[in-house]
Parts: C-alpha cells; structure tokens; sequence
C-alpha cells in the first residue's frame, strides 16, 4: 500500500478533486439556464456525455503535470488550477449579467465592461464561491505536500504503464461521449436545436452547448469553432439557406389603417437605456407615463438578446430589424455588410437627415465607425464633442436631463426640415449605488419607502423622464411638435439590478431572462388616439412597423421582423437559443412554431456572414 499511496498519488487524487468540483458545479448551473425537460436531456446518457469530455480533459491535465519534471511539477499544477478557476468565475459572473455563456468572441467587447465589474460582486452566487473555495484549498494542500519538489535534482523518466493507462483512458472517455451524442437531426428541422449531437456540432447555443459539453470540452471547442468558421464558412450554401426560408416563409407588405398615418412626419427615436415596465408609473416616470397612456403602447414588447452587450443588441435590432451575431467579430467590428435596408438608409432615401447621439466616447462598442455603415450622416459622441471644444466641459452629458437640455446638442438633433434623430440614453445604467456617476450630480431625487438601490434607481429612471419632459417642450417652443413622431423603446430590462426575484416579482412574471425581457415600448404623437396595444412582437419588429406607419414602402423579406399590424405577423416571439414566447392567441403548433425559430435563426445568420444584400 505504501507503494501506491505516497505524496504523488496523494497530490494527483487532490488535483483530480480540484478539476471536478469545477465541471460538477459548472454543469448543476447550466441546469437552472436551460429547461432540461423541454430538450429532453433528462435521460442518463446525457450526463454521461458532459462528464465524459470533463474526465478526458481532466486526465489530460493531470497527464500533462506527470510528465514534467517533478521540481516543476507544482508551477503546473498551480497554472492550469488557477486559469479553470479565473475562467469559471469568470463563465458564471457573465452569465449571470447577460444570460449566456462566453464564446471566444466575447472577449473583444471585455473592454466595454470592464468599466462596470463591480457590478458583478452585488449578486455573487454562492455555489460559484464555494466551490472557487474547495477547488483552490485543494491546489494550496497539493503545493503544501509538495513544498520542498523544487529540491529534486533526480531525472525523473515517466512510467511506460502510466502513460499507456492515462492515454487509453482519454480517448475512451472521449469515444463514449461521441458515441452517447448519438446521430444528427435533419438540417432546418426543429429537432436540430434540440438534438445532443446537433448542439455539440453546431455550437450555435453557448448554454445548451455548455450542458452537452461539460465545462473543459466547452471551451476547447469554443476555440476550435471559432477558427475553423474563420475559414470553412460556405457562403452560397448560407445564401441558398436564406433563399430557401424567404420560399417558404416569404410574404408580401399589404397596406392596414396604420399605413401612412406617420407620413413626412421627423422621427425622434430614444432607446433608453435600462429603463423596465416597473418603474414606469406616476411618481417616478410621469412623463413616459403620460406618453403610454396618450400614444400607442404595445404592452406585449420583448427584448430578446442574442449576442454582444445587450444595449448594443437591442440597437442593432432596432436599426436593421435583425440580430447581432458573435462570429468572427463582434457585430459592430464586422466592417463587411451593406446595411442597405437599415432604418437610417431607408431614411435618408426617403428625405430625411439622420443622425445618431450617445454622451459616450464614440469608440464604445465602435459606434462612431458602426453607425457611419449603419446608414447615419453623423454619430455625435457627446464625450467627444467636449473633447474637441464643441461642447461645455464642465457640463455631465450622461445625465439625460442635461444632454436633453443643451441647445447645441438639441440644434444637432432639430438638424434640418426632415430629420430622424437616434438617441441612446445613459441615465439609468448600472450601478444602483450613491457612488453612480450620474447620480452624484441630479438635482432632483426620488425619495420614499425604498432601498438605497431601488431609491437609486428610482432616481436616474427620473432624470431619463425630466429629458423626455424637456425635449417634449423643447420641440413645441420650435414649432415642431406637430410634425414629430417619437419613439421610446428599452434596450433591456434592469438585469444589473442586484435582486432579480424582486425585479420578477415588481413585473409580476417568473424569474426568467425571456419572461423579464417583457419591456417598455410606445410611439407617441400628439395627434393620434390613446391605444393599448397587446400583440406579442420582439425588437426587431419596430423598424418594418414604423417604417409601416411612416408610408414608406419595404419588402419584408429584407427583415426578420414584421410589421406588428400585418396579418402575416407572428403570434410568437424567438430567441437565440431556438426556444419562443407564444400569445396566447397562437394557433400554431409547437412543431411549427419551433421549425421557424430555427429558420430564422439560421437566414438572421446567413445574411450577415454573406453579407446578402450587398452589391
């Protein structure tokens, strides 16, 4: 016995126990993002998949710290220990901000939120902690029981036995996870974002991905997939894919009472940023309250995320009536798609001035680059205008109020006879804590019964409302606001917000990221009846529906979304992981509606990896 149990086969058992609390815990997480019934992974073989890839990456780890010398021996343990562990805190902390895990071309947008990582310490999860604990207690006991190796001056030669034993336990480990993925669905088929081997081969879904996977095989082939697109993508298959869905899918615009009734009208579009259907009521939001209850409020709006920050996915969506996609780059660094049907193109052919404003740098998320391709005459960063003398330096543009308030920024928006301005606020973005930059500086704060969180909130939700006040009487004392449409959309529900039940429980909906995704969206004129609009529709119906209503012309196949007027409008809205929300209306049946989310996700896709509608 004392043969086989010494310090070696006591260090490699503790470091086998450090690797697999990580894969363990990393997959009881993925159970309560994914609905493991609905993809039926409730059958024993699909455990055995993901421990099977954990095990073989495990033994190759363990592998690799066997055959270097034994003085250096401690240095890997502690190298490969230390990155699985910064990775899975990292993995949980980001999906717990934005739903889904990382893939490799995540890392390009690290630098936007950077700014915010604070943020991820207000609602730590405890089992991630836990184990970060127990894996790294057990790295420390192994470089403890291993603390004079450095001394060794023996060579040391690796068992023949020991490499033949670990090498054939890898690929056995590996080969039964194959084989238990078992065959592929039908291509397009709405078993193909639902079948084992599909979501393995495809690796189009970070969190089913994750589940199938395991934690270490995950990231592996997060790389491998991310290189082998660079190169291997077929583009007239992919276009041929979009042909085929505009075949069947495809419909033609037909006129409703909404056609036209916006017609000539300036277009001042406000995503605002983090502002929920909860907070939008008398005391805090009087303003947009107002406007919901004078203009046509769609009730049953949802904001779906598919990849990148989610502020820029919803302006993506709202621009182009598609979703972002995370390739080869993210969606505002890709440089290569004619956005010809954008709103701000279909605009400017139409007549109109377009142009866009955010108080931040206009290096963030690329957007002084993204929106010229998007269409817009000119992207005002309000940072950057201050930068360059233009505007006041001493003023803090990221306070809405103030940004809505300035005559220069308003003589920008107000730029010409017909004009669309596209307006991203920055008010209400997190943190909720009296340390918030914007908050340091309001005048004026919403007080009552509330946390310090939720008073914080409250309060930058208050500052977006007085700038919505203070442009609504800014375009009557121009003469304008009878030739003015607005549009208020969300950009997301308030996920920095630390407690998520509580946000759940405000909305009255699950805690769920789909079902909290129900957010604000209303389109305001003041001639125009008071209507309550309950259709279920997503982001990316806005664009086909306002240019709808603005009397100008579109083909929809050019879009993902739909006009939410039309008859052919969908009962149901998507998301990106090929499951749906249906109205209770729905007439179609799972298979239907299922089959089209994975058509749709696939020609949403295929059009930006072609670049389809290029010249």
């Amino acid at each position: 016995m004392k043969r086989f149990i010494n310090r070696d086969t006591i260090s490699f058992f503790l470091y086998f126990l450090a690797l697999l609390v990580l894969a363990i815990y990393m997959n009881f997480f993925t159970r309560g993002l994914i609905s493991v019934e609905a993809y039926g992974f409730t059958e024993l073989k699909y455990n055995l998949i993901w421990l099977g890839f954990s095990l073989s990456w495990i033994f190759t780890m363990m592998f690799l710290c066997y055959i270097v010398p034994k003085r250096r021996r401690n240095l890997v343990f502690v190298i490969l220990g230390l990155f699985w562990n910064v990775l899975f805190f990292a993995q949980i902390c980001y999906v717990q901000q934005l739903g889904k895990f990382m893939i490799l071309s995540d890392l390009f947008v690290a630098g936007e939120g950077l700014q915010y990582v604070t943020a991820i310490f207000y609602n730590m999860d405890i089992g991630m902690i836990l184990t970060n604990v127990v894996s790294l207690l057990l790295i420390g006991l192994i470089v403890y029981i291993n603390r004079d190796a450095h001394k060794c001056k023996n060579v040391f030669r690796p068992s023949k036995v020991v490499v033949v034993i670990a090498i054939a336990m890898i690929l056995t480990m590996r080969s039964l996870s194959y084989i238990a993925l078992g065959s592929l669905a039908e291509a397009n088929s709405w078993k193909e974002n639902y079948n084992a081997r599909n979501i393995y081969e495809n690796f189009t879904n970070p969190n089913t991905a994750m589940f199938v996977s395991g934690f270490y095989e995950y990231h592996f082939r997060a790389v491998y997939k991310y290189f082998y697109n660079l190169v291997t993508i077929d583009k007239t298959e992919l276009k041929n894919s979009i042909d085929e869905y505009n075949r069947i899918y495809g419909t033609t615009h037909r006129d409703n009472e909404y056609t036209g009734i916006f017609e000539d009208k300036n277009v001042i579009y406000i995503m605002m940023e983090s502002i929920d259907s909860w907070i939008v009521d008398e005391e805090t939001m009087p303003t947009l309250s107002h406007m919901m209850e004078t203009g046509i409020n769609f009730t049953n709006r949802y904001s779906p995320f598919f990849n990148g920050g989610q502020t820029i996915n919803t302006e993506f969506a709202c621009n182009t009536g598609m979703y972002a996609i995370s390739e080869k780059d993210t969606i505002y660094d890709i440089d290569d798609v004619d956005y010809k049907y954008s709103l701000a193109n279909v605009l400017s052919r139409n007549g109109y001035t377009v142009n866009s404003f955010h108080a931040n740098s206009g290096k963030f998320y690329n957007r002084k680059n993204f929106h010229r391709l998007l269409g817009y005459n000119h992207h005002y960063s309000l940072y950057d205008l201050q930068d360059e003398g233009i505007l006041d330096p001493d003023k803090n543009y990221f306070s809405d109020s103030v940004m809505f308030s300035d005559d220069d920024v308003l003589d920008l928006m107000f730029s010409s006879d017909k004009f669309m301005a596209f307006i991203t606020t920055y008010s209400a973005h997190l943190e909720y804590t009296t340390d918030n930059k914007v908050y340091k500086t309001l005048d004026e704060y919403v007080t009552g019964d509330y946390s310090e969180e939720e008073m914080v909130y409250r309060s930058l939700a208050r500052d977006t409302d007085n700038a919505i006040a203070n442009l609504l009487d800014e375009l009557e004392e121009r003469d304008l606001l009878d030739d003015t449409v607005i549009v208020l959309v969300s950009d997301h529900y308030v996920y920095g917000y630390s407690d998520s039940d509580y946000v759940a429980a405000k909305k009255g909906v699950i805690n769920d990221r789909k079902e909290l995704q129900n957010t604000p969206f209303v389109i305001w004129s003041e001639d125009i009846e008071a209507e309550e609009v309950d259709t279920i529709l997503d982001t990316a119906d806005i664009l086909p529906t306002l240019l709808n209503m603005l009397g100008i012309d579109y083909d929809p196949l050019n879009y993902m979304g739909t006009d939410v007027f039309d008859e052919a409008h969908d009962d149901f809205v998507w998301f990106s992981d090929g499951t749906y929300i249906a109205s209770k209306d729905c007439t179609l049946s799972n298979e239907a509606i299922l089959t089209k989310v994975n058509y749709n996700i696939r020609k949403n896709r295929s059009i930006l990896l072609t670049n389809y509608y290029g010249d």
